[in-house]
């Protein structure tokens, strides 16, 4: 394994990753790091754990929704710093993103083929993909996922070459880890068991016995944490409603994010699905043709391809079964690297093995599709950094919701503070950021029975973001003509109102 992240055969790694690190110091530096509502969630959560030892957000409810692992990791960071994690998390965010770059580029120093000049456009891909920035500049679980990931497809494939029973162990536990970052490592055990089960070269007695002990090592954390969960809520992953989007509008998401990363196709999105059916077809047909002329998968490129097909079609069937949000850049994030190693490495395969009149066209094609999908990632980095050198980043940490004038009264005035008043909020999670008053989310307009008790609550304010504007839940309309609740100060971003039956 030394020998597999050597220095001297990675120093374009090393160059690329202290590369990233700056640009995630350069992008957090005037606010901090990124939060939204599952940033606080996340935040809240370690706090709690480190201050009472409770598994709560910051609803004081058990954490459910997301599982444990992310939480628990930023405790632990607390215990060794003594610092919140807002103070931590942009330069943990640094080093795990340049560590992630740093094994990409050492796992390509071990394609099946190789070329240097294929590593580093692909590195600098990597360094500069809006994905990826955008998650490391973020508290959000990815940003250890993808890390986990990236090892665990590096002990697979030293097991799939030795089938040896520490690798399978070791990718085992990465893998449930993994599971319990997010519940997409699902996705994970998924790749290592097919892995192993479409290996023709391993004896049947073997495989099986291999295979068990995979999926029951690596699904065991998460079986664990689906129980906890059980046990405190009646639910295993929360209460999760049916979902609105159809299979064909979630495809069509998932090629609009595809189109987001691909040059010129940025906010045109009127073939999007067809995109998305195109790359699941040509993943499919890669795993295919690799399986029938190997008898296995077992290079790092067959691994990525194996991984990008399984978890971009989760994706999909997921978002067509339960309603979360529309898929967006975040969520397939974890795919990127995956992806561009499975879309391109024909290139250095063919760099190797045409003549060199074949070569020269193919080095000037490769050259042309780096160059066009390089400019499209520099126009959005740059879009990105004019944001947020003045500004900060997008969420709760920037100016935008830090000088706010709904926010600064929230934060100063003490009519929120008294005595029997519930505090609503159609963005809790900021109220709650910025002030830790204890309150409640406006209820849900399809669940009757929060709508009951938010208009039976005699003492209330509600809080409104005009930012912060949830299409699930009960309306402006419904709060001041339903509940008739009189409006105590108007600002240009929000207001608040009160009711005093």
């Amino acid at each position: 394994m030394f020998q597999f992240l050597s220095l001297k055969k990675n120093i374009d790694s090393l160059i690329a990753s202290l590369a990233g690190f700056l640009i995630i110091f350069l992008f957090t530096r005037h606010g901090g790091i990124g939060v939204c509502p599952d940033g606080v969630v996340y935040t809240t959560t370690a706090d709690n754990l480190y201050h009472n030892g409770t598994l709560t957000d910051f609803t004081h409810n058990p954490l459910i929704v997301f599982p444990a692992f992310y939480p628990l990791l930023l405790d632990c960071l607390m215990w060794l710093t003594g610092l919140k994690p807002l103070l931590f998390a942009p330069v943990l965010n640094a080093l795990l993103f340049s560590f992630i770059i740093y094994l990409s580029g050492c796992i390509m120093e071990q394609f099946a083929h190789r070329s240097k000049l294929y590593k580093a456009a692909l590195l600098s891909c990597i360094v500069l993909s809006p994905a990826l920035l955008e998650v490391y500049s973020m508290v959000w679980s990815e940003t250890i996922f993808i890390l986990l990931l990236l090892l665990f497809i590096m002990a697979i494939r030293r097991y799939l070459n030795s089938y040896s029973l520490k690798w399978l162990l070791a990718a085992a536990l990465l893998t449930a880890v993994a599971s319990v970052t997010r519940y997409a490592g699902i996705t994970i055990i998924a790749t290592g068991g097919l892995l192993i089960l479409f290996d023709l070269k391993l004896l049947l007695r073997k495989k099986m016995l291999d295979f068990l002990l995979y999926i029951s090592v690596s699904s065991t954390l998460l079986i664990i944490n689906l129980a906890r969960n059980y046990i405190v809520s009646g639910t295993g992953t929360g209460h999760r409603e049916k979902a609105t989007a159809t299979l064909h509008e979630n495809i069509h998401d998932t090629g609009a994010v595809l189109n987001d990363w691909l040059p010129f196709l940025h906010n045109h999105y009127a073939g999007a699905a067809w995109v998305a059916v195109f790359l699941i077809a040509f993943l499919l047909f890669s795993c295919v043709k690799q399986h029938k002329h190997n008898g296995r998968w077992s290079t790092f490129e067959d691994i990525a391809l194996i991984f990008s097909l399984l978890y971009i079609l989760f994706m999909i069937v997921i978002a067509s079964i339960s309603r979360f949000e529309t898929l967006n850049s975040r969520f397939f994030s974890p795919v990127f690297i995956p992806l561009i190693w499975s879309c391109s490495s024909w290139l250095a395969y063919g760099n190797q093995k045409r003549n060199f009149s074949k070569k020269k066209w193919l080095i000037a094609v490769g050259l042309l599709i780096f160059l066009c999908f390089q400019y499209g990632q520099l126009a959005a980095d740059y879009e990105t950094w004019d944001g947020v050198k003045d500004a900060g980043i997008p969420g709760y940490t920037e100016d935008q919701w830090r000088y706010s004038e709904t926010v600064q009264f929230i934060k100063k005035d003490s009519l929120l503070y008294r005595k029997n008043y519930t505090i609503y909020s159609n963005a809790y999670d900021a109220v709650y950021f910025f002030t830790r008053s204890p309150g409640k989310f406006l209820p849900h307009k399809e669940y009757r029975p929060g709508i009951q008790k938010f208009l039976g609550d005699p003492h209330c304010y509600v809080v409104w973001f005009d930012d912060g504007e949830d299409p699930d839940l009960v309306t402006m309309n419904f709060i001041t003509h339903v509940k008739k609740m009189k409006l105590l100060k108007q600002f240009n971003d929000g207001a608040v109102y009160e009711y005093d039956k």
